[in-house]
């Protein structure tokens, strides 16, 4: 594991500090015990329902009350489910009851790779069949607030990555985009850094992706992920500003999060009374999500001349810039 997934892991680990997960299934996979662990280890509430030779099980109220004391004691409980019953269904019901921050369904029949579903799927409007879906439309109309569906062996790279493995579940039926609060730039950071570890966002000093920060906008999903950032900057002299470091956790890419970032920060700068937007660009792709949003492209000189204060040469022979007039943004 490098440093940039040390980093991810430890990200994640802080995001389900003090928040309660009931984890279904998995028993026999050595993954799922290691897993857990270091989810309790920081600072998760885990209940860890299981098939075991068991008898019987409960779900009654004093069984409730019992997890509850267990996991402020010790973080958490494990439930044991008869072998004659489906542990997945069991502990869909028994998150009803607890409503925790997030249920994680181990299905060894998930899809993986290009077979699985989306990864990121809206409910109750994402269409599907199936058992898993099923049950995860349950749990979200009990209060759940998130589902995961992933193989046993998958649950840490499910949980503690951005790219997870499996299909996250919510009832959220839209983003959230709003300036970043000082508690945000710490997930903002780490989507900057998987930007650049990805190679399409360029490598900034600590000073210039402080500012970022500053102006930066995120947008989140039922869960409270980060699942995009971008930067608005203003040029005060000009009426203008710039949309820079756009980027989306991979999970939610093709979901319209860059979208929803972008026309917000356009409704936030016409208020300002700004008269344009603009955004510079080397790939083919972006240029064309832009396009897509309204952004015509100009020549360089309409930029303000800050924008090109230090800026590399080379770059910029191959740079394409964009922008968007803002006159009828706030028109209804």
């Amino acid at each position: 594991m490098d440093t940039s997934e040390r980093a991810e892991r430890r990200f994640y680990l802080e995001h389900f500090r003090q928040r309660s997960l009931v984890v279904a299934g998995g028993g026999d996979d050595p993954s799922v015990p290691s897993a857990l662990q270091a989810l309790v280890e920081g600072g998760a509430r885990v209940v860890h329902v299981h098939t075991a030779n068991v008898t019987s099980r409960r779900t009654d109220d004093d069984f409730v009350g019992e997890c509850w004391a267990a996991l402020r004691r010790h973080g958490q409980v494990a439930v044991p489910v008869p072998p004659a019953e489906d542990v997945l269904e069991v502990a869909t019901e028994l998150a009803g009851r607890l409503r925790p921050f997030k249920l994680v369904l181990l299905d060894p029949a998930t899809p993986v790779h290009g077979d699985r579903p989306p990864p990121f799927v809206v409910l109750p409007r994402g269409e599907g069949e199936g058992p898993s879906i099923e049950l995860a439309r349950q749990a979200l109309e009990a209060g759940v607030g998130s589902v995961n569906v992933c193989r046993p062996a998958d649950i840490a790279e499910e949980l503690l990555t951005y790219h997870g493995a499996g299909v996250l579940y919510t009832s959220e039926q839209y983003c959230d985009v709003e300036p970043l609060r000082l508690d945000d730039y710490e997930g903002a950071h780490r989507l900057i850094e998987q930007g650049v570890a990805e190679g399409f966002l360029l490598p900034r000093s600590s000073g210039a992706t402080a500012r970022l920060l500053i102006d930066g906008y995120g947008a989140r999903f039922g869960d409270d992920h980060l699942a995009g950032f971008a930067a608005l900057r203003r040029y005060p002299d000009d009426a203008v500003a710039e949309v820079s470091c756009l980027t989306t956790i991979s999970r939610f890419a093709g979901g319209g999060v860059g979208g929803m970032i972008v026309r917000r920060m356009l409704v936030d700068a016409a208020r300002e009374g700004l008269t344009g937007v603009f955004a510079c660009t080397t790939s083919a792709d972006a240029a064309g999500f832009f396009r897509a949003l309204g952004f015509v492209e100009v020549a360089h000189e309409v930029l303000p001349a800050a924008k090109w204060d230090g800026y590399d040469p080379q770059r910029r022979r191959v740079l394409v810039a964009l922008r968007h007039e803002l006159g009828a943004v706030l028109q209804p």
